[in-house]
This record gives C-alpha cells, sequence and structure tokens, in this order.
C-alpha cells in the first residue's frame, strides 16, 4: 500500500501539468484566434492548410500580373487609339491629294503630312511600357498568366502593323510625284490597313475584359478561399472558451485529489 502511495503523487502532478498546459494552448488560442501554428497540433489540417497557403500565393501572384497587364493594355490602347485617328486623317489626305484641282505646292504639304503620321505611327509602335519593356512586342504578343493554363494578351504584336511604314511611304511619294491614277489606287490598300488596325483595336478591348473578368474571379475566389483557411486554423471562440471552463474543473478536482491523498500519506506516516 506505501509503494502505491509513493508512485500516485508523481501520477497526479503530471495529469496536472497536463490540464495545466491544455489550459494554456486554449488560452493562447482565445487570445490569438489561431486554432493551429505548428504542424503537430493537428497534421491533417495543417496540411491542408499549407495547400491552401499556396492556392492563395499563386492567385496573388496572378492578381499581380493581371494588375500589370491591365496598365500595359491601357498603353496600348491609348496608342492604338492614335494609330487609328491618323490612318483616318491619312485616307483623308490621299482623297484630298488626289484631286486635279490642287496645285503642287499642295501636295508637297500633304505628302510631308502623311510621312508625319508615318513617323508619329512608328514611335508610338517603339514606345515602351511602364516597366521598361517594348509596349508592342516583335513576334509573338505579350501574354500574361492570369489562371492555371490561362493567359490573356495585354498588348497585339508590333508585327500586327508591319505593312503600315511602307504603305505611308508609298502614299507620300505617289501624292509628290504619281499620277491620279496612282493615288487613287492607293486608297483601297490604306482603307484595308485601317480596318485591320479598327479590327486589332476591338479585339485587344475584348482581350482587357478578359484581364478585368479574370481580376474578378479571383477575387471573389480569394474570398473562398479565405473563409475556408479560416474554418481550418481559427479558433471557436465559443467553443474553446467552454473547453477551458471544462478544464479548469478539471484541474480543480486533481488538484484536490493529489492535496487528500498527500494529507492521507502524512497522516499514516505519523502514525
Amino acid at each position: 500500500m506505501q509503494s502505491v502511495n509513493r508512485t500516485r503523487p508523481s501520477q497526479d502532478i503530471l495529469l496536472q501539468s497536463e490540464l495545466a498546459q491544455r489550459i494554456a494552448d486554449h488560452q493562447e488560442q482565445i487570445a490569438t484566434r489561431r486554432r493551429i501554428d505548428r504542424a503537430s497540433q493537428d497534421p491533417a489540417a495543417w496540411a491542408q492548410i499549407s495547400d491552401t497557403a499556396k492556392v492563395q500565393a499563386n492567385m496573388g501572384a496572378w492578381l499581380r500580373n493581371i494588375d500589370r497587364g491591365l496598365s500595359i493594355a491601357a498603353q496600348a490602347d491609348g496608342a492604338m487609339t492614335e494609330i487609328n485617328t491618323r490612318l483616318t486623317r491619312a485616307t483623308e489626305l490621299l482623297v484630298q491629294a488626289s484631286s486635279e484641282t490642287i496645285s503642287a505646292q499642295d501636295r508637297e504639304t500633304i505628302a510631308q503630312e502623311i510621312e508625319s503620321i508615318g513617323w508619329t505611327i512608328a514611335d508610338l509602335l517603339d514606345q515602351e511600357n511602364a516597366f521598361g519593356r517594348p509596349l508592342f512586342s516583335d513576334n509573338p504578343p505579350l501574354e500574361i498568366p492570369i489562371d492555371d493554363n490561362v493567359v490573356a494578351i495585354a498588348a497585339p504584336s508590333k508585327a500586327d502593323f508591319a505593312a503600315l511604314d511602307p504603305l505611308l511611304t508609298d502614299i507620300a511619294s505617289a501624292v509628290r510625284t504619281g499620277d491620279a491614277a496612282t493615288r487613287s489606287a492607293l486608297l483601297d490598300p490604306l482603307r484595308l490597313q485601317t480596318g485591320i488596325a479598327a479590327n486589332i483595336l476591338g479585339n485587344h478591348g475584348i482581350e482587357t475584359d478578359r484581364l478585368l473578368q479574370g481580376a474578378k474571379r479571383l477575387e471573389d475566389r480569394q474570398i473562398d478561399v479565405s473563409e475556408y483557411r479560416a474554418t481550418l486554423e481559427e479558433t471557436d471562440l465559443a467553443l474553446a472558451i467552454t473547453e477551458v471552463q471544462k478544464l479548469l474543473i478539471s484541474l480543480e478536482a486533481a488538484q484536490a485529489t493529489y492535496t487528500r491523498i498527500q494529507q492521507s500519506s502524512l497522516f499514516d506516516q505519523i502514525r
């Protein structure tokens, strides 16, 4: 009987220590609102949290890509809108130059303005984006990853406008030295390229919308993933408080039991 009593206090102390540690853990969870902060607490949930964190990191990277893509797309939109405006002006000038009633001096002025249009378009196509890279890549067009296996084109290829420079050069030359038939023959190619440029701008608007819709989807998914992660790692305060109260009762009971055993053992020794 004495050998049992000699080993029993150490078991009681161990129980009290375990209860105190569990109380401390729950109190920390209540204070930090986090149920899990290391793998040993819940290995299965920790693995899910780690996977969720990777998904959140990927979504964050895709959203940053979209922000960058939208910045480039806006700059490209402005440049292509200006190109379309300049081509419309070039068409007006060519029609004007085809008239037999204007003087050679007027045709020279028109030729110079058409040359200026060509230089302006070349400058627009050669500009850099806000990140120090060509706004219109030579080939292929700039693609931005915005989701798993999903890309959007932030700006079209410079090659899509390759026909403009030689065409405007030919038009300026024809205005200066060509006859009416030569100038009139260049109207259809110019109108064709103007239509192509307008279609490129329209398709660019579709790609910009893809970027915007991609951002909206990712933002919605971020909310869902964050809520799911919260269910894995955040503390249920009501449950944690209830558990602390239960553990406190158990600890008080264990301490009371230990005290009675100690008093009983001391009485036996005196007797």
